[in-house]
This record gives C-alpha cells, structure tokens and sequence, in this order.
C-alpha cells in the first residue's frame, strides 16, 4: 500500500519536474529581466543597470523590484518607477524614484507618512534631499 501511495505521488509530481525552463541566453544580464516595461532602452543598457543597481542598495528586496518608465531627468539625474516588496514582503504597488549617478544618491520618492514620521533627523534630511532631487529632475 505503501509502494502505491508513493508511486501515486511520482506520477503526480512528474509533471512539474519535466516543465522545461525558459533559456537564458548566454551572456543576458539578469539586471535587464528586472525592467518590465522595455524603457530600459531609452536610457541605454548601461546606465539602467547602474541606475538599478544604485537604488537596489537602498531595498529590503532588490531582487523582487521591477522597474519601468525609466527615463532621464531635466538636471542628469534618471527618474522612473520601482514596484518592489515592503519588509512583510508584501506588495507595495509602484513607487516614483529618482537616482543620480554622478552624485551616488538614489531613493524612493517618499510619501506623507514617510515624512511625518521619520525615525531619526538624519533619515528627514535624507527623504528631503530625495524630494529636492525629485523635483528638480522629474516633477511635472
């Protein structure tokens, strides 16, 4: 009865061990896949994944983030949209980011919450600095 049960068990599970996995092709950079929406290419291959990799320092989950609306800002610095995960790894939906390369600044546009209560002075002059950076790149 036994032998049955697991021989039941192998012929249900094989399925799901023969799905063949897509192929990467050689060379692909993983930091490209992280893009959804393709705008990548309006700033250049190489500049989204420093872009990427710079705001990627400053995320919980940086390998769950996937970017779009990548696009360059009006004062050198790169504006887009990040839907990551928050630290119960749950969803947060998308958030407007802005990242200066020459400057090494990147962070997520913070939000009134965010504002009203930071925990430290030093976390406030940071969130401001992003909004300033913000402003002066991407703001309507």
């Amino acid at each position: 009865m036994r032998r049955l049960a697991i021989g039941a068990l192998v012929l249900l599970l094989a399925p799901l061990l023969l799905v063949p996995r897509p192929a990467r092709a050689q060379g692909a950079d993983p930091a490209r896949a992280l893009v959804a929406d393709g705008s990548d290419r309006e700033i250049g291959p190489e500049r989204a994944d420093r872009v990427i990799a710079l705001l990627g320092q400053g995320l919980r989950t940086p390998a769950t983030a996937r970017y779009g609306q990548l696009r360059a800002g009006r004062a050198g610095a790169f504006c887009g949209v990040v839907d990551t995960t928050n630290r119960m790894g749950n969803p947060v939906g998308p958030r407007r980011f802005v990242a200066d390369l020459a400057a090494g600044i990147a962070g997520l546009v913070p939000d009134g919450p965010e504002l009203r209560n930071p925990a430290m002075p030093q976390d406030y002059a940071a969130l401001q600095r992003i909004l300033a950076l913000y402003a002066a790149n991407c703001a309507p």
